[in-house]
């Protein structure tokens, strides 16, 4: 028998490519690299790894000419089956940039793709033509754009899956203007301090004479606005910028006058009692009387009063600025446009059936008095007690102060952000409420405003594709709903930039009334209830030097 022929060393050199039957020709057109097979006697199957060798040894390095693996493997396999076959293995690959923009359009950017094979590099053209295309002609920087052209980056891309990106063009913010404000240059009445007597005692509720303003004197500076400056994208599309907001002096009647060399300083025409609203001072005289009873009659001013007595049972004080009374109030209704102090007390009847019956004090600014008893009390800002409330109902839209050793017993007591006092509620278990960061309508009005934010995004969403549709819908149909279309869009965004202002206020609202809290310095008793935004707890044994917080969302004791 006839001895088998040995298999060639795997080791053996390999034929050269015409010995295989491989004929590799460069088209210098399309800068490709084709192969044609062609089988001879021979010819032999080959590994990918050794069809890259035969191929650098014609004289094509890998460098220059990277083999595609896909038609390798199409080309193997014709060998292997020993068929004729014409195909191209290299294809070259140009060297390619991309611009992105951020969406402000502010910051322009650039990725740069090395070349492949015989591919060309980027060009200081080819970068010029995609700049171009982008639209980017604004805050270019020239360095960077001749460093991506640069032979020696180019170069070391190549043949590389790394790619170099960098920023090459910075927009121009735009700056809007500051609002018109106006600056009060006198105190307020509130801004009164505790006054010292003779004996040195400071009694915290005489706060002195209510301010005087003489005539010339300067009341309020106005501000002016300032413009707005434009910006640029880096597109070179002009970012508009608003002016500020301008505001004037709400110069309320004769009592105050612009300076004569300066129409921005509002000074007093007259003397008298200033009232700072919120564009604007005027000065109000100040009605004295000694007391007010059936006597005097009803007293309705526009201005402020100054009581040196009492107000009596059934009696009404309305003023359109301060109440200042040096007694006490009984059973008689207080309203003022701005400050009520009552130096005596408040003491109320039990069972008035109208609040003109009862001893009500109603206040746009703060009240302050002595004590409180069977009383009503409603302001805007401070309520601050002396000494003691009993039975009464005290309503603030900041906090409530219960001063030195006094004691709330029964009633409410109720303010947005504070209540302070030394003894709530008493040993006979008297049912005393106590509430602040009521909050109920707020919550409300911030699920509707969420509400609707949601649905005009749905809208949004909807407008969006009503332009896609009117754009795949040809140019003669956008050209006829372009108009609207954008003024849908900019009543979208008016209407979300409101809702958003809204929301955020509420927001801030709510978290204000989430941090209010009750003190009580001395003792709580049980009986006293208690209410933070909402969350309610009952005091059902004594409590010594608490405070009352809310911690997720719940009533939380601190001693």
């Amino acid at each position: 028998m006839g001895e088998k022929p040995e298999k060639p060393s795997s080791e053996a050199p390999l034929p050269s490519a015409l010995e295989l039957g491989f004929a590799y020709q460069f088209h210098e057109d399309s800068r490709e690299l084709w192969v044609a097979f062609d089988p001879l006697e021979t010819s032999r199957e080959l590994s990918k790894e050794q069809f890259q060798q035969i191929t650098q040894d014609a004289g094509f390095r890998p460098e220059e000419f990277p083999l595609t693996p896909q038609s390798v493997s199409v080309l193997l396999d014709t060998v292997r089956r020993r068929e004729a076959k014409d195909i191209c293995i290299s294809i070259p690959v140009d060297g390619r940039v991309e611009v992105f923009l951020n969406p402000s359009k502010l910051l322009a950017g650039m990725v740069l793709f090395g070349a492949q094979g015989q591919g060309k590099p980027v060009d200081r053209a080819q970068i010029d033509q995609v700049l171009k295309k982008s639209k980017v002609s604004h805050g270019i920087m020239e360095d960077t754009l001749e460093k991506l052209a640069s032979e020696e980056l180019n170069q070391k891309l190549r043949n590389s899956a790394d790619v170099y990106c960098t920023v090459i063009a910075y927009g121009e913010g735009h700056e809007n203007g500051v609002d018109a404000r106006l600056e009060t240059l006198i105190e307020d009445a509130s801004d009164r301090r505790p006054q010292e007597d003779e004996h040195g005692t400071v009694d915290f509720l005489d706060l002195g004479e209510f301010p005087m303003i003489e005539e010339n004197t300067p009341l309020m500076r106005r501000y002016p606005p300032t413009k707005g400056k434009a910006g640029m994208t880096v597109t070179g599309k002009t970012i508009r910028a608003k002016d500020g907001k301008d505001i004037q002096f709400k110069i309320k009647d004769a009592s105050v006058k612009p300076a004569e060399e300066d129409e921005d300083l509002l000074i007093a025409a007259s003397s008298g009692l200033p009232v700072i609203s919120e564009k604007g001072v005027h000065l109000e005289a100040i009605l004295k009387i000694d007391k007010v009873d059936i006597e005097t009659g009803h007293i309705r001013y526009r201005g402020s009063i100054e009581i040196k007595g009492d107000v009596r049972d059934g009696m009404q004080v309305i003023a359109t600025g301060d109440i200042k009374i040096g007694g006490v109030v009984d059973a008689a209704f207080i309203k003022a446009g701005g400050h009520i102090e009552c130096l005596g007390g408040v003491i109320g009847h039990t069972g008035s059936e109208y609040m003109t019956d009862k001893a009500a004090l109603v206040a746009e600014c703060s009240i302050k008095a002595r004590f409180a008893h069977e009383a009503r009390m409603q302001a805007k800002q401070e309520i601050i007690i002396g000494n003691q409330v009993m039975h009464s109902h005290l309503s603030s839209e900041t906090y409530i102060q219960v001063q030195g050793k006094g004691q709330v017993v029964g009633g409410s007591l109720k303010a947005a952000d504070c209540l302070e006092m030394s003894t709530s509620g008493a040993l006979a278990y008297t049912e005393t409420h106590l509430e602040v960061g009521e909050s109920a309508g707020l919550q409300e009005t911030y699920t509707e405003l969420l509400a609707q934010l949601n649905h005009m995004e749905d809208q949004k969403y909807q407008l969006i594709e009503l332009a896609r549709k009117t754009k795949q819908a040809g140019r003669e149909e956008l050209a006829k709903k372009k108009d609207q279309l954008i003024r849908a869009k900019e009543t979208l965004e008016v209407r979300g930039a409101q809702l958003n202002k809204d929301i955020s206020q509420i927001e801030e609202q709510l978290r204000r009334y989430y941090a209010s809290k009750i003190v009580i310095n001395r003792r709580a008793y049980p009986g006293t209830l208690i209410c933070i935004a909402g969350h309610k707890y009952e005091v059902n044994k004594e409590l010594d030097k608490v405070t009352f917080i809310l911690k997720e969302d719940k009533v939380f004791i601190q001693q």
